[in-house]
């Protein structure tokens, strides 16, 4: 049985478990039209609906994050991540999560207007993943912003969370992750795009 060290809830939910390995995604802001967006939050008020543990809610919880990925892959809003010096950027700061916070990223995507990170602690105790993930976003936001030379939000205020239940199912994210750049158009084959790893 898993182990959870902390489960809260937002607009999304989350679910940090001891010593697992977990699957995230963070958008920019303002990256989805206005009309997918409202989309979106019809399917979030589904997933308010239903009880957390249910089949349902978990079948709710993927349609939602595929029609994100849909929408996200189409490139539209804010789009950053298409300059090469902000994606080197953002690889030094997912680097020095472990350093700072315990959480390894051994496997990633910079998309255009989205990352995709698999998470690992790296020692017994990590800090837990809302705080380094709170962390990684607000430097992140400031050193991407002051390169841009402008202000406001950078990032969703949330991020989508999954923890990894077992071997196989690390091995289709990390499948995914390579995988997504080439679903977008954006390369032939995963090892054709320089930001995955």
């Amino acid at each position: 049985m898993a182990d959870t060290r902390e489960r809260w809830r937002k607009r999304l939910p989350h679910w940090e478990v001891e010593g697992r390995p977990h699957f995230v995604t963070i958008r920019c802001a303002g990256s989805i039209p206005a009309a997918a967006a409202e989309r979106l939050r019809e399917i979030h008020r589904s997933i308010q609906a239903v009880a957390p543990r249910s089949a349902e809610f978990a079948q709710l919880q993927r349609h939602y994050f595929r029609a994100s990925e849909k929408y996200l892959d189409s490139g539209d809003g804010f789009a950053p991540f298409i300059e090469a010096s902000l994606c080197e950027r953002l690889t030094g700061e997912l680097t020095a999560l472990e350093a700072t916070h315990g959480w390894a990223c051994p496997h990633r995507v910079v998309m255009p207007n989205h990352v995709h990170l698999l998470l690992l602690p790296t020692s017994p105790a990590p800090f837990p993943l809302h705080v380094a993930l709170a962390h990684f976003k607000g430097r992140s936001a400031r050193t991407l912003n002051l390169t841009l030379h402008r202000a406001g939000s950078f990032w969703q205020a949330e991020w989508f969370d999954h923890w990894v239940r077992d071997d196989p199912e690390q091995a289709r994210i990390v499948e995914y992750i390579r995988q997504n750049p080439v679903k977008a158009g954006l390369a032939t084959t995963w090892d054709q795009y320089p930001w995955v790893k």
